[in-house]
């Protein structure tokens, strides 16, 4: 079975072409959608009741914006409480960016053995459209600074959020308080890390990070991520030494 988890923070603009999107693989794969409401405050669970369709659509929500790395918390607890270990959880974006006609090539990769499979615009093949220059350039700074310290060698993009996991791989993270140790948006590079550490097999694949279909501007506050990155970044190296 499929798991799709998705924060999601005032995104009811995105909801109809997220749905729109997401729905024909959802009820193809008979998976089941967990969407975590990070304390949104425009009604985006409405809209998504309004656009769900014939998905099997779960809502949970955050009486107040935790950050995304809380919010794929949740998601993830609520997925693995009724995963089987070969389950696949596929988590991606709430704003129609992630282009998943890759779903089929992130699912094949975890059946040819890899434990997480990253969707990668910056790897041959991939692009980002829509988004600044600096932007681009900022996701491939921070990608090549934890890979320098210990990441995953051969992956372009560890800030991803489109990402397959084997079930199992997450549980080999063991019982701890928290298997996203990042709140923010530096958690998804945490886990990964974390899973990296673990003996997980990671792989990626190219895709197009489509932010020219976005309706909004990024939830991603530059004045709380870099100093959080920094912070992970500072215990990264200090670890490996």
């Amino acid at each position: 079975m499929i798991h799709f988890v998705i924060p999601a923070r005032d995104e009811a603009p995105n909801v109809p072409r997220l749905m729109a999107d997401l729905a024909p693989h959802a009820c193809r794969l008979g998976g089941r959608v967990i969407v975590v409401d990070d304390g949104s405050t425009d009604g985006t669970a409405d809209e998504l009741e309004r656009h769900r369709g014939g998905v099997d659509l779960v809502i949970l929500r955050h009486p107040r914006n935790l950050g995304v790395g809380a919010a794929l918390e949740t998601g993830l607890r609520a997925a693995l409480a009724a995963a089987a270990d070969e389950d696949a959880i596929v988590t991606l974006e709430a704003d129609a960016t992630s282009d998943l006609e890759d779903l089929p090539s992130l699912l094949a990769r975890l059946d040819a053995g890899s434990d997480v499979v990253l969707a990668s615009p910056h790897a041959p093949g991939g692009t980002i459209t829509g988004a600044a220059r600096w932007r681009r350039i900022a996701s491939k700074l921070v990608s090549r600074s934890f890979r320098a310290a210990g990441g995953p060698p051969d992956v372009h993009t560890l800030s991803s959020l489109y990402r397959a996991y084997r079930a199992g791989a997450l549980r080999r993270l063991g019982v701890r308080p928290r298997l996203v140790r990042e709140p923010g948006f530096p958690g998804s590079v945490a886990l990964l890390l974390d899973l990296h550490d673990a003996g997980c097999t990671v792989s990626e694949i190219p895709t197009v990070n489509r932010w020219d279909r976005r309706a909004g501007a990024s939830k991603m506050s530059l004045r709380g991520t870099v100093p959080s990155y920094a912070r992970l970044l500072a215990a990264r190296v200090a670890q490996r030494r």
